[in-house]
């Protein structure tokens, strides 16, 4: 029960003698998106899981090295002190992980905008 190829629909423009008409290049119609070029599009989403990145290593490391200072004589601040102690590292390590999963994600755009074709192992 194989379907057909029918995922793969295009549609041509046709002049009024019904020839086609062909596009001035492939690449321009790619390159734009209602007429703005293709490097100004920005995904919100990655923007703010960069300044999610940010604000974790910032937080945590700021964290970590003000970590006597906050553990002042006031008590009502002390367990709100222990609770930041506690999770800093974590922040820090989450942080470092967002950046990671980021960079990959723009390798891969990077190759997928260059045409490079991913490397496939196994049978």
């Amino acid at each position: 029960m194989e379907q057909d190829a029918g995922n793969n629909i295009r549609f041509r423009e046709v002049d009024q003698d019904g020839k086609p008409i062909e596009p001035a290049s492939l690449e321009l119609e790619e390159s734009t998106d209602a007429g703005r070029p293709a490097w100004t599009s920005v995904n919100p989403f990655i923007v703010a899981l960069w300044l999610v990145a940010a604000i974790l290593l910032i937080g945590g490391v700021g964290v970590s090295a003000n970590a006597a200072s906050m553990m002042g004589p006031n008590p009502a601040v002390q367990p709100l002190a222990y609770i930041l102690m506690s999770l800093a590292p974590w922040a820090v390590l989450a942080g470092l992980l967002n950046v990671l999963a980021l960079l990959f994600w723009h390798a891969i755009e990077w190759q997928r905008k260059k045409g490079i074709p991913a490397q496939r192992t196994g049978a």
